[in-house]
């Protein structure tokens, strides 16, 4: 039976990294171990979650479909019943990617941060477009992403090299508010200059203190 070599837990099928922390696993043979991935009682609870996922859903629904029911009887505005979707999609969403999507954390934190930042592009349309959710709030996204990099680097720091096509994906994610730009959507490039030079220093960080481990795995990656 394998068995990874960073966090000790033993795999039943014959897989060669481990999918908790994508180390390389050892090949052996054993008696049956009392760890074993995945765990019975980690299934127990995403059962759970997904039933809790399927009430949150109804009642969202539930709740959207009220609301506009009195805001039409009381002839209110629709634009309060846009945000309050925009909140209850990004609730439910946000349930969905963690629960159901077989990803690699490092995803998942991309698009949770993404999904927020859509959310208050949502808020920002809806009160009129003053451009903030663009100019700010969406480079501003992406230091959050280049920091929480970092600490991950720091943490997991057996395994810090898996973290540079993160790296990689944040720079390109970096060229969006200067094509918006050209397009006159985004106005107001230096919040994006910040998140562009961050980016950038963090891959290039990256690169000078790992030397060799960071080239080999951009060569294992992209062959470059």
């Amino acid at each position: 039976m394998n068995k990874c070599k960073n966090c000790g837990v033993q795999l039943r099928d014959p897989v060669p990294v481990c999918p908790l922390c994508k180390c390389i696993v050892e090949q052996g043979e054993g008696e049956e171990p009392s760890r074993i991935y995945p765990y019975l009682d980690a299934e127990r609870g995403i059962k759970k979650m997904q039933l809790a996922m399927n009430i949150y859903l109804f009642a969202a629904i539930a709740a959207e479909a009220i609301l506009c029911v009195i805001n039409f009887m009381m002839d209110g505005p629709a634009r309060w019943l846009i945000l309050i979707a925009a909140f209850l999609a990004y609730g439910f969403i946000t349930l969905k990617v963690s629960i159901q999507m077989h990803t690699g954390y490092r995803l998942k934190m991309i698009l949770q941060t993404l999904l927020g930042v859509a959310v208050l592009f949502v808020i920002d349309l809806e009160t009129g477009f003053g451009g903030w959710s663009l100019n700010y709030v969406l480079p501003a996204a992406y230091i959050l992403v280049d920091v929480t990099i970092i600490i991950l680097m720091l943490v997991n720091n057996r395994n810090w090299q898996s973290y540079i096509p993160l790296q990689i994906l944040d720079i390109v994610f970096c060229i969006i508010p200067f094509a918006l730009y050209h397009f006159r959507i985004v106005t107001n490039l230096i919040v994006p200059l910040i998140a562009m030079v961050i980016a950038g220093l963090t891959f290039a960080g990256t690169l000078i203190v790992g030397g060799q481990r960071a080239r080999s795995e951009l060569y294992r990656r992209f062959h470059v």
